[in-house]
């Protein structure tokens, strides 16, 4: 308090002693003037958020107790209520050196100790919550206080005794100190004892009793506690179950508490019964309170809707929710006297139902619930008006997104959005309730995109909150969509990565909280997020000023929530403090700030009711306790992030995270371990991707686990307690459906899912539901919907030929394909890197020791700049050569040597023998680089040639999976003639005349005489003379037309990959603004298809560094979706070498009957042999093209 406010305290407190001193001489006059009542009002203000100033409130306490009886009923009644309202601190606080005797009127003592056994029975209640002893130590120290002042004959005293010892009870299981477990134990004897014997609360206590006993036993393993237990168990079951006593208890304390309304709110903010029944009665209170507080000019249905109206609008300013309750009254007395007027009566029901909603959302009572949501549908029904029923509808659709929101139900969101876009269409343009329908609009898009990580709802969101954020003068009003647009603003910057969208939010959000009343219920909301964007905007720009700002205005919030504190709100204040404490030790290395973080995620993790901040809050403390580093912090870290990993309430994203932190601090110590959450986070990504998300949403998704199966894979194969052959086996299989899962997403192919969906439609659209919930961390409900899933998966596995369903393949299955050619599978992880050889015999690992992650990654970046430099006019093509030539001999050193010696290929084949196939499967960053190059070029040829493509023909499959697809496919008769597809394209619209293709209509035209039957799809002009040839232009639509006709289908064009979005990499043809994607071809039904040569740049690169595991590019795509064979480039391609293979190419297939797309592999490799025996030194030119399928 401040200089001058202590001195007029200290002013008003002696005045008011001495208002109280005279009134034995002078009489009550001194209290009941207007000078004396704007006194203690004042002091009353002055004091109000000070609990510990107990002499100001003692003083006062008697100031308004001396009023009450000169007073009219109803100002008696109030003042009453402020008197004990006073005096309960005092007696709480007991003696102390300003107040060392306190003496309590005994007409006020029963009012008084009600109203303290409500603050202390919140008080342990929320001290039980957040497992604090120091809490519930102050507790029990209040409910001795309770006892030792109530008469031994007051009905109260037994559920004093019972609250007693359950404090007591909650506190010894946090201490374990014996003595506070027998006092627990003797408060429940005492209150069972003093109890009518058919009094139902008699029953609660012998039970308490019990469960006391159980404990003391469990401690001192004496008989006679554990007897004592039994026998208390049984006279709690002869209690009955009702009688007369507990209907008169009941009655009784209805009206011990219809003083406390006010105080019933503040402190029925749990889920419990106790806190149910005094919200139920709080409102019957409350609506006496609104009937005796009318006047006789409030008749009729107007007046009290006119009433309701003035005190719903005190409660948007004051958050007091007393006034809200009795606006809620007094539109039910305004609903009752309204017998006609179908529009009228409409209004009134819709606006009580928003009346409601509002207390919905600070008491989260059900029956409010119920209650406005049908309000809103009946008001539809009733009004003959079209306007009127839009903002009803606008109305009901923020009821339901309120509801949905909250249980994290995504088909309730959807239908509130539908909802509140109709209502926006119904409403004339410019209508006074089209901003709000508008906000409510906003807040639906923001939440779904929330739920599903939709860039476009988030986006549409931020739009319409621009658009009415500043649409009304009304204050309230405008605070909250202020604060929605700062909200969403938030989302956009963190869904696309771009901290400028950071500055408006951050505007908003300020202009929020100083929009936002002092003690309004939203400010502490307003506070924290304002807090979340500074930490934002610091992490991506580094303002030390930011992170100031965020922990000082952190600390506001949790101020701000801690006045008045409520479960999870409590808990998002101290996890977003805690975050910015953290990140400040980050940069300050002050222990202090680590300390206090530390404390802040403990206690906020039991204070969060939602289990995806539940589990937020277990790695964030798993983090800062890794941090700090002692034994016992490392030990308590790697228990959190286990518990985390395991949880089944927890959403899989934050499963898998929380697995992968466990695991990095499990890897060096207890690899076995490590291994196993590694292997768990691998099963549950199926479960990561909503299905109805965009290809973009997706990706997002996906992108936060790269390298998830690699880090599985190489904890598995370090882990020796497996024999060597089931380490091997297990990590093929983990690396199999890391990748294959994910690649099937993303590329919409057949998984266990799609094939689920052909034969059981109803199961396949549960599980999906199920994923999706399970990914939003659904509230309360996530341990039903966690349940359901495993049991879904179990009734799924119990369906013939389903067994394996969600799990990764079977070994046996894996190494079957390794019957038509050797299969190596790479992995390259932070942890170690390894080569699993399959062969017919099983699985082999190969250690690479010569290769580490870091290495593979510098080996991608100058093998990527080379490729750049040999093109680049101002760079040294040659030197940029030689660059290639030594990145492929280090590659064949360090990755493809120690895997073709595994499988026996150390050498060239005799003189007439076949060269063997092998199927690469690089995954990851290796993928980048050309693996069937790598090696020596140029050197004399001799028996020992040192190159991959002198000892075996190369294919490449993203997985082992797709490679059995392709076989399928390869091993199916097409069920047309074959027909060729050419596309050709040499001036591609957009881009300058350099691009010109020069060789495109040789390629063309040579590709068009060795195919059959070929259609034509050509720029216009593109052949002149004797080769003219009338053709449709090559657009995607013409493609994607005559692809699933055509066995073959081969592609001279443009083409590049996109690096920020893979699916967007692409082929570009004659409509560069619908170029041919990866996701374009995802639907297009080609089982007929058999090769696609794809004669353009970059259709089998990868370019990025967080899809990499994906190998999501066009030659992927074209495989998965159903071609068998397909010809790709890792790079640019030069014009005339590109014509020059493709010529050889077809020749090398071309038989008797026509192509022979089984001889793509062994054709492409001698016609690249070819063009390398000519240019050795020259590997840009040559060493790009590969095949990938069967």
């Amino acid at each position: 308090m401040r200089g001058e406010l202590v001195g007029e305290r200290e002013d008003l407190l002696d005045a008011l002693w001495a208002r109280l001193l005279a009134i034995p001489e002078e009489g009550f006059d001194q209290v009941m003037s207007d000078e004396a009542l704007a006194e203690a009002e004042r002091l009353t203000a002055l004091v109000k958020a000070d609990r510990d100033d107990v002499k100001a409130r003692y003083c006062l306490g008697w100031i308004y107790l001396s009023r009450f009886p000169g007073l009219p009923e109803e100002e008696a009644r109030i003042a009453l209520a402020e008197a004990v309202s006073l005096f309960v601190p005092c007696f709480l606080k007991g003696a102390t050196p300003d107040l060392p005797a306190v003496s309590l009127p005994e007409s006020v003592m029963p009012r008084v100790l009600i109203s303290a056994a409500l603050h202390t029975a919140v008080l342990a209640q929320e001290s039980k919550e957040a497992a604090d002893p120091d809490g519930l130590a102050t507790a029990a120290t209040h409910w001795k206080l309770i006892v030792d002042a109530t008469p031994p004959d007051d009905h109260d005293l037994p559920s004093y005794l019972n609250h007693l010892g359950t404090t007591l009870t909650g506190l010894y299981r946090l201490n374990e100190d014996p003595d506070t477990l027998d006092a627990a134990i003797d408060a429940f004897e005492r209150a069972s004892a003093v109890m009518a014997t058919d009094d139902p609360q008699r029953a609660v206590a012998l039970g308490s009793l019990r469960d006391a006993l159980r404990l003391r036993y469990a401690r001192t393993k004496a008989a006679a506690d554990l007897d004592a237990s039994v026998e208390a168990a049984r006279r709690a079951a002869d209690v009955p179950l009702s009688s007369d006593t507990g209907d008169r208890n009941r009655a009784r304390l209805a009206d011990q508490l219809r003083g406390l309304a006010d105080m019933f709110q503040k402190n029925a903010e749990g889920e419990d019964d106790t806190s149910e029944v005094y919200r139920q009665l709080g409102r019957q209170f409350r609506q006496k309170a609104a009937d005796l507080g009318s006047d006789d000019d409030l008749r009729g249905a107007r007046r009290w809707e006119s009433y309701a109206s003035a005190l719903e609008y005190r409660f948007d300013l004051r958050s007091d929710l007393e006034s809200l309750d009795a606006a809620i009254s007094a539109y039910e007395r305004a609903l009752e006297g309204t017998a006609t007027g179908e529009d009228e009566r409409a209004e009134l029901m819709n606006s009580l139902a928003v009346a409601l909603t509002k207390r919905f959302l600070q008491t989260s009572v059900p029956a409010d619930q119920a209650r406005y949501t049908e309000l809103i549908r009946q008001s539809l029904a009733t009004t003959t008006d079209a306007v009127d029923a839009a903002r009803y509808r606008g109305n009901l659709a923020v009821a339901l997104l309120v509801t949905s929101a909250q249980r994290s139900d995504l088909e309730g969101v959807d239908t509130a959005v539908d909802m509140a876009r109709r209502a926006l269409a119904d409403l004339p343009p410019g209508h006074p309730a089209e901003a709000d329908v508008r906000s409510g609009l906003s807040l639906g898009l923001r939440f779904r995109s929330q739920l599903i990580q939709s860039l476009a709802d988030a986006q549409e969101a931020v739009e319409l909150g621009q658009a009415s954020a500043t649409a009304s003068e009304d204050l309230p009003k405008q605070a909250q969509r202020v604060a929605n647009l700062a909200f969403s603003q938030t989302l956009l910057a963190q869904r696309t990565l771009q901290p400028a969208g950071l500055d408006p939010a951050i505007s908003v959000g300020r202009a929020a909280v100083a929009a936002c009343p002092e003690g309004d219920s939203t400010r502490f909301l307003l506070l924290g997020h304002l807090a979340q964007l500074l930490m934002m905007r610091y992490r991506a720009e580094g303002r030390p000023a930011d992170l100031e700002d965020a922990i000082g205005t952190g600390r506001q919030a949790l101020a701000a929530v801690s006045a008045s504190p409520r479960h999870g709100e409590l808990g998002s204040a101290l996890l977003n403090l805690g975050i910015a404490l953290q990140t400040r030790f980050e940069q300050e290395s002050d222990p202090a700030d680590l300390d206090q973080a530390i404390e802040c995620f403990r206690k906020g993790r039991s204070r969060l009711p939602i289990p995806a901040l539940q589990v937020a809050c277990m790695a964030l403390l798993a983090s800062a306790l890794e941090t700090r580093g002692t034994r016992a912090d490392r030990a308590s870290a790697v228990r959190l992030l286990t518990a985390a990993a395991a949880g089944e309430e927890f959403p899989p994203t934050a499963r898998i995270m929380a697995a992968r932190e466990g695991a990095r601090l499990q890897a060096a110590s207890s690899r076995p371990v490590a291994s196993d959450l590694l292997g768990e986070a691998v099963l549950l990504l199926p479960r990561v991707v909503p299905r109805r998300l965009e290809r973009d949403d997706q990706q997002y998704a996906i992108s936060q686990f790269d390298g998830l199966a690699a880090d599985a894979a190489a904890l598995t194969l370090a882990d020796r307690t497996l024999p060597p052959g089931k380490r091997a086996v297990r990590a093929l299989r983990l690396l199999e459906a890391g990748r294959a899962v994910l690649l099937s997403q993303a590329l919409e192919t057949r998984t266990d899912l799609t094939e689920l969906g052909s034969e059981h439609r109803e199961l396949a659209d549960r599980y999906v539901a199920l994923c999706t919930e399970l990914e939003r961390g659904s509230g309360t409900a996530a341990d039903r919907t966690a349940r359901a899933f495993a049991e879904l998966q179990e009734q799924i596995r119990a369906l013939p030929g389903f067994a394996s369903f969600g799990l990764p393949t079977r070994g046996e299955d894996l190494v079957a394909q390794a019957r038509g050619g050797h299969l190596v599978v790479f992995n390259v992880s932070r942890y170690r890197c390894d080569a699993l050889v399959v062969t017919p015999k099983g699985v082999r690992t190969v250690r690479l020791r010569g290769l580490t992650f870091d290495a593979v990654t510098r080996m991608v970046d100058v093998f990527q700049q080379a490729l750049r430099d040999c093109t680049d006019e101002d760079s040294d093509p040659r030197t940029a050569q030689s660059v290639l030539a030594r990145i492929l001999r280090h590659l064949h050193h360090r990755a493809t040597r120690p895997a073709l010696a595994a499988l026996g290929h150390d050498g060239v084949p005799r003189k007439g023998l076949p060269l063997p196939r092998v199927w690469w499967a690089p995954g990851g960053r290796l993928g980048q680089l050309p693996i069937h190059a790598a090696g020596y070029h140029g050197v004399t040829p001799g028996r020992y040639r040192w190159a991959v493509m002198d000892r075996v023909i190369s294919s490449y499959t993203p997985t082992i999976g797709a490679l059995q697809h392709a076989r399928q496919r390869a091993a199916r008769a097409p069920s047309l003639p074959d027909r060729a597809l050419v596309v050709a394209l040499a001036t591609t619209p957009g881009l300058p005349g350099t691009a010109r293709l020069a060789a495109v209509a040789k390629e063309a035209a040579l590709v068009r005489g060795l195919l059959p039957d070929p259609v034509l799809l050509c720029e216009p002009g593109l052949f002149t003379g004797p080769s003219a040839v009338a053709a449709d232009l090559p657009t995607t639509t013409n493609v994607l037309e005559n692809l699933p006709g055509c066995t073959i289908s081969h592609f001279v064009c443009h083409g590049t990959s996109d690096p920020a979005n893979p699916s967007r990499s692409r082929l570009i043809l004659q409509d560069p603004d619908t170029p041919l994607t990866v996701s374009a071809l995802a639907p297009v039904d080609i089982g007929n298809a058999r090769l696609a040569y794809l004669s353009a740049c970059s259709t089998a690169a990868t370019a990025g560094t967080e899809l990499l595991d994906e190998s999501i590019h066009l030659t992927s795509a074209f495989q998965l979706a159903g071609f068998p064979h397909v010809i790709g480039n890792l790079w640019e391609a030069s014009d005339g070498v590109a014509q020059r293979i493709a010529e050889r190419f077809y020749a090398g297939i071309t038989t008797r009957d026509g192509p022979d797309p089984g001889r793509s592999a062994a054709s492409l490799h001698n016609a690249v042999q070819e063009i390398r025996s000519d240019n050795p030194d020259h590997p840009f030119l040559w060493a790009g093209y590969l095949h990938a399928g069967a």
